[in-house]
């Protein structure tokens, strides 16, 4: 240990002064940390100095120990998801049968089992997902080479019937970007709690933009995907937390949640997500992900 170029336990053995380093950097379990370190003599009872005490005070959490305390987090919300997605396929079972019984009963009823026949489909839709939900983690990726226009095309048709009950335009502005390695399934997922988010913060009627473009003014270049409304914007208060894990009830309706699980899907495929805020004006919400393995193939635009 260290002080100008001296040995800091020697100077105050030799000085009888306490002696207070700041900022000194030093290895800790997970790694290395920055720590106020206090040197002080210890005397004995003739008052003659025998020994030298070292307090060491952490001024901040080591990353080592930051990525734990994320991986925690992740893992708590995985139990709670988990248990909320078995929680649905029970009443989506018995909602299963009653169709079937229905469809049974009133198989003369041609509207009837029409509708009961898109119920039906419906059903099996939400079943595979959470089975494909609960049998995939983030760390288990499937990832391809893939089209992003595509998938966008496919999130605005599950969307489109939300939208038009509440008014709202979907307007799309795509660019000449490669296609992209990624998880369908996983980007699917993060995209829709994006859009849901913009479809309610909207209220009754407004736009959202959907305008991708390539970035080649990073190292290895990037697609940026924005997702902007024209709602009300984000309070302030609430977008200083918006991205942090969730905790409790302190995310109103869940949509913190979403978010965070949309960044974290983004992280994973080597990519980070932004929020621009312009309060009263709407908000956007920026996607960047790396082009990797692109092969110059890009869409038509």
């Amino acid at each position: 240990m260290w002080h100008q170029d001296r040995d800091a336990v020697a100077e105050v053995a030799r000085s009888g002064n306490p002696l207070l380093l700041r900022d000194y950097s030093v290895i800790c379990i997970f790694g290395k940390t920055v720590a106020d370190i206090r040197l002080e003599p210890v005397l004995n009872q003739e008052n003659v100095m025998g020994a030298v005490r070292v307090s060491v005070c952490a001024s901040e959490t080591c990353s080592r120990a930051l990525e734990l305390k994320g991986a925690s987090t992740l893992i708590d919300i995985g139990k709670v998801s988990a248990t909320l997605a078995h929680g649905v396929r029970n009443p989506l079972n018995a909602i299963k049968g009653a169709v079937v019984y229905l469809k049974h009963r009133y198989g003369s009823d041609e509207t009837f089992v029409e509708f009961a026949d898109i119920i039906d489909e419906e059903i099996a839709k939400l079943d595979g997902f959470i089975t494909k939900f609960l049998s995939t983690s983030l760390l288990e990726m499937e990832k391809s080479r893939s089209d992003l226009h595509l998938l966008l095309e496919k999130v605005l048709k599950i969307t489109s019937l939300q939208a038009q009950e509440r008014n709202v335009r979907f307007v799309c502005d795509y660019g000449d970007v490669p296609f992209l390695e990624f998880d369908a399934f996983h980007l699917e997922s993060a995209i829709l709690n994006i859009v849901n988010n913009a479809i309610e913060a909207m209220g009754n009627g407004g736009t959202i933009t959907f305008r991708t473009r390539l970035d080649t003014m990073t190292d290895r270049g990037q697609v940026t995907l924005d997702i902007s409304d024209s709602g009300p914007g984000i309070p302030e208060g609430a977008f200083r937390t918006l991205l942090s894990p969730p905790r409790g009830n302190a995310r109103d309706k869940g949509r913190g949640f979403g978010l965070f699980i949309s960044r974290e899907i983004i992280q994973h495929h080597g990519g980070h997500l932004e929020i621009i805020n312009s309060k009263g004006n709407g908000a956007t919400v920026r996607l960047c992900l790396p082009v990797e393995s692109s092969h110059g193939e890009t869409h038509a635009g």
